[in-house]
């Protein structure tokens, strides 16, 4: 029988027979059997914790990533609509986390299937039990989800939170949201998938871009106004009318390990998923069917993710006009256009150079907006985020509308700049509810002077907020914070 030794080379276990080791190799005597084993194990053992605490903990000149998805579906017989009738689960709704993370900091981008999803509770158990830096709540706003009954949206014509003209956070008991269990429940399994995500950390690139997105399904403005200036909502568009202002376009980040291999697939786009609205379903909506797609696509070791825009005034074409399956099936093909146009944009982005590491930079502002029928402001929090000098998110707690994602676009010297709408970070009111132009609130309508409560030039005094956090960024004036 042979006896061996064990050495290490790059955190691989070389076996090396004794008997056959020559000059210039490891000479050691014969180690008796008992010794030698329990020496071998111990090795094993250093090693694999080696390569596990390696796998968890970045260097400073790494860039390190992270996923996990959570099934939040609520149990059936919980599911009640607003006049507390049952839904019928048409597909279960989901949290799906990216952590982004280089030597000094970290990120963790929640993408949550849900109305809106602002919860101060997991901000602040994330980072104290994670050691997340920053946390982003995006919510796919699909208004075929689950809400709790403090953030029910109730038909038009009846009041709600969101049609008092008051800010939300003075009339929904944000904190409160808690007592209901399904909610309780769902913001602990957020901060545990939070956590996996962060015990699941691998070295990474990043890949992000733009480019033209155009589909039969998507989207329009639906805020018709005439030649009279008066304001007439288009809530589907069948005829698909060319409709303005609406962005034509698809952001996408895409992680791969360092072999390629792509780990995570986030969409950015913007449009309201209400087609099943009033469906008596729960479902993901159209970023339901997206997601699907792309991990359908990109194999399943990749996560879809559904990042929402600037929609507070854009529809899909399709809605009411749609009856039976088909309404399913129209649903579905938007999610796939969207997925595939999101993979040709990809696939057209040009690879980083060999060697490079990914950045990430943060910025808070905290802004006092005016209340449009009140004297009183409302603190209102956004967080820049730029990855890679080339990719620049920018959270709005509320319902923009399109033409703040234009100009800031047009204004951003980051290529790649993105509002992400119905986006919570921790600081700040939860929500603001919709986020009209100027010109808009002159018009009136729908989003304009109906549920929105806040003052005219409130947008426009958010990208000028953004444009500068993302210039000091680009000019590394500030240190990360």
């Amino acid at each position: 029988m042979k006896s061996w030794f064990y050495t290490f080379d790059l955190g691989r276990i070389l076996f090396v027979p004794i008997q056959e080791q020559r000059a210039g190799v490891l000479r050691k005597g014969r180690v008796p059997t008992k010794k030698r084993v329990t020496v071998g194990l111990l090795c094993v053992l250093a090693s694999f914790c080696s390569v596990a605490a390696g796998a968890n903990t970045p260097d400073a000149g790494a860039f390190w990533a992270g996923t996990a998805k959570v099934d939040i579906t609520p149990g059936e017989e919980t599911i009640l609509n607003e006049y507390s009738q049952p839904l019928a689960i048409r597909d279960h709704v989901e949290a799906r986390v990216l952590v982004l993370k280089d030597g000094k900091s970290s990120v963790a981008i929640v993408s949550v299937d849900m109305l809106v999803f602002a919860s101060a509770k997991v901000v602040e158990e994330a980072k104290r039990k994670w050691g997340v830096s920053q946390v982003v709540l995006s919510a796919t706003h699909t208004h075929s989800s689950f809400s709790p009954r403090g953030l029910m949206i109730r038909p038009p014509k009846l009041p709600d939170w969101t049609r008092t003209g008051r800010a939300p956070a003075e009339t929904v008991d944000w904190p409160g949201l808690s007592s209901d269990p399904w909610y309780a429940a769902t913001e602990e399994k957020i901060i545990e998938a939070i956590g996996q995500a962060m015990k699941s950390l691998f070295p990474a690139r990043v890949v992000s871009g733009k480019g033209p997105f155009e589909s039969a399904y998507m989207a329009h403005n639906r805020r018709l106004v005439g030649a009279d200036g008066r304001v007439t909502p288009l809530w589907e568009n069948p005829e698909r009318r060319p409709t303005s202002p609406v962005d034509p376009t698809v952001g996408v980040l895409r992680v791969e390990d360092l072999s390629g291999k792509p780990r995570a697939f986030a969409v950015l786009y913007a449009c309201h998923p209400v087609a099943l609205m009033s469906a008596e379903v729960l479902s993901r909506d159209f970023p339901g069917a997206m997601v699907d797609y792309v991990e359908q696509e990109l194999g399943p070791d990749c996560m879809g993710m559904f990042l929402q825009g600037a929609q507070g005034d854009l529809d899909p074409y399709d809605l009411h006009n749609l009856r039976g399956e088909n309404r399913f099936n129209i649903v579905k093909q938007a999610g796939i256009s969207l997925g595939k146009g999101a993979l040709r944009v990809a696939a057209s982005i040009p690879r980083p150079p060999a060697g490079s590491v990914p950045s990430l930079a943060f910025r808070e502002s905290l802004l006092e907006v005016q209340n449009r029928s009140q004297p009183r402001t409302t603190e209102t929090g956004m967080l820049t985020v730029v990855i890679n000098q080339n990719l620049a998110l920018v959270t709005i707690p509320g319902e923009p509308f399109i033409q703040h994602q234009l100009d800031l676009s047009a204004r951003s010297p980051i290529p790649n700049t993105f509002i992400l709408g119905v986006a919570y970070h921790g600081k700040g009111t939860p929500f603001l509810v919709y986020v009209p132009t100027v010109k808009a609130v002159k018009e009136g309508g729908y989003g304009a002077t109906e549920c929105s409560f806040v003052a005219p030039d409130t947008g426009e005094k958010m990208v000028n907020e953004a444009v500068a956090r993302i210039r000091e960024i680009k000019d590394e004036k500030l240190p990360q914070r």
